[in-house]
């Protein structure tokens, strides 16, 4: 493989998938599958041996401790310069949602195209978002109030990791302007918590992470 090949671990409790996702990569110079794991420890084991740039991660992962929202959440808090994309065949926007506030780069429903799951991960390994056909067609129904540049702005940062301090500080304003800004953005967007409301903003294509 190239020097400049993303290095990849896939994680999924049915071999017939991860063998069909070595097959799909396999003649990819982008892409180097350095390893497979078919539970959430076999996955965690693997990207701190491996160091991957970009886990290829089953949303259900039956049998496992974890299943794959749990999984994404540890390795953003142990591992943060793995990105995660999932891969499902769940195609429920909820999913998505959930996927997001997990701290996910991208979705990919099991029905989409090779090129689609290629194009997430090569996305996610330069810290861009992409999220499937599937979950995009269901949020481009929705019809939200839309939010101020200033709101978009705090969304944006709390998306990128700023506590509310630092968004304050960034955005030259007050912390309780800072939380009546989230506030807002929260109801507009119909998300019960901020994390729901980061991903609906990425699900929504409001922003992008790697703004």
């Amino acid at each position: 493989m190239s020097a400049l090949s993303v290095p990849v671990v896939l994680v999924d409790d049915h071999r017939m998938v991860l063998l069909g996702l070595r097959t799909l990569f396999h003649n990819r110079p982008e892409v180097d599958v350095v390893a497979v794991a078919h539970d959430a420890d076999e996955a965690i084991e693997a990207c701190r041996t491996q160091q991957p740039r970009v886990a290829v991660v089953d949303v259900s992962l039956d049998g496992s401790n974890a299943d794959g929202f749990e999984l994404c959440r540890r390795l953003r808090a142990e591992l943060p310069e793995v990105e995660v994309v999932f891969y499902t065949g769940m195609d429920d926007i909820g999913i998505a949602e959930r996927a997001f506030a997990s701290g996910a780069q991208g979705i990919v429903s099991k029905g989409d195209s090779a090129g689609d799951l290629l194009r997430a991960v090569l996305l996610a390994s330069r810290g861009r978002t992409y999220t499937s056909p599937v979950f995009a067609a269901q949020a481009d129904g929705r019809d939200f109030e839309e939010l101020s540049p200033k709101q978009l702005t705090a969304l944006r940062l709390l998306a990128a990791g700023l506590e509310r301090k630092q968004i304050a500080e960034r955005m030259n304003i007050g912390e309780e302007t800072v939380k009546s800004h989230l506030s807002e953005v929260r109801r507009k967007l119909g998300a019960r918590t901020s994390a729901q409301a980061v991903a609906i903003g990425l699900i929504n294509s409001l922003f992008d992470y790697g703004e």
